[in-house]
């Protein structure tokens, strides 16, 4: 006990993402930290080590799956199916009717919209400020 509890402390910095380069899609690795801690915080936190954005993203040891590129879906959920622990499902859309379509052709517990709900909240904050 005199030695203290080990413990693993991160800080993260809040600030606004461009909207433009968020729809665009350049702005992945700076949302990966917020997309992990929206799903539950699990496992250690998962990085992009390269400039390049990926396709997709399966992290059974943080509970959570990305589709970047939803003309890989059925690749996507091929290899789904062989993960364990994926409850939270992040589609790159910009089509409400591919998400919907792409949601309830996999099981998942939770599933979002990305970027337009980034863009939407975007919006919408900054009509309140107005």
């Amino acid at each position: 006990m005199s030695e203290g509890f080990s413990a693993n402390v991160e800080y993260f910095k809040l600030g606004f993402l461009d909207k433009n380069s968020v729809s665009l899609g350049r702005e992945f690795r700076e949302i990966l930290p917020l997309l992990w801690l929206k799903s539950g915080a699990i496992g250690r936190r998962p990085e992009i080590n390269t400039d390049e954005e990926p396709d997709m993203l399966i992290l059974p040891q943080n509970g959570f799956a990305i589709l970047v590129d939803e003309t890989k879906y059925s690749e996507f959920a091929a290899r789904l199916s062989e993960a364990d622990n994926i409850n939270v499902i992040y589609f790159v859309t910009n089509s409400e009717a591919a998400f919907r379509e792409m949601s309830a052709g996999l099981k998942a517990e939770n599933t979002y919209q990305l970027y337009r709900d980034y863009i939407d909240n975007f919006v919408l904050g900054s009509r309140r400020d107005s």
